[in-house]
């Protein structure tokens, strides 16, 4: 996380671009991350459940990282909602790979953590990370219709960018 980010954060409200900005300086950094992680994993011929552990380990060490960043952030009133849903979903990704890792202390095997509710859990949330789409999209949709002055706001179509890529959303429609 850059020290621009914690230094923006604590003088107050910051402006729509300059979020825009931090978020996508986060979003860049973790998701770099996560295909390393993943790239590395993927490669794994056999992978065992101490190989899968490992990976959701990563994963949530990586998302947390990029929680504290976010947690930082002080979004202007506009995006408020959109820093609230956002960050709701990764409470829940966070919470359900720790509950993953949580479970292998009592299986033996990667097939056997597939058969938990916390397995499920964890597919879930990933899956669920499309409702929050949906409902970023209904807030930008918000508020673009609200009338606010959004004619100079260079900053909209990158927030859609950046959600895509912290939940894994299609494409997010700003306008």
């Amino acid at each position: 996380m850059s020290l621009a980010v914690v230094v923006a954060a604590c003088s107050g409200s910051m402006t729509a671009t300059e979020y825009v900005d931090a978020l996508n300086a986060l979003v860049e950094t973790g998701r770099s991350d996560i295909e390393a992680s993943a790239v590395a994993f993927g490669q794994l011929e056999d992978p065992t459940l101490a190989d899968s552990v490992a990976f959701v380990e990563r994963e949530v060490a990586i998302r947390k990282e990029f929680r504290e960043g976010f947690d930082a952030l002080d979004p202007p009133d506009s995006l408020v909602e959109v820093h609230r849903v956002l960050g709701e979903a990764f409470v829940r990704l966070i919470d359900a790979a720790e509950g993953l890792v949580a479970v292998t202390d009592s299986v033996s095997s990667v097939e056997e953590a597939e058969q938990t509710p916390e397995f499920a859990e964890y597919l879930a949330a990933n899956a669920d990370g499309n409702l929050a789409c949906l409902d970023v999209q209904e807030l930008l949709d918000d508020l673009v219709a609200s009338g606010e002055a959004l004619a100079d706001a260079t900053w909209l179509p990158q927030i859609g960018l950046a959600v895509r890529a912290v939940l894994g959303c299609g494409e997010i429609d700003t306008g």
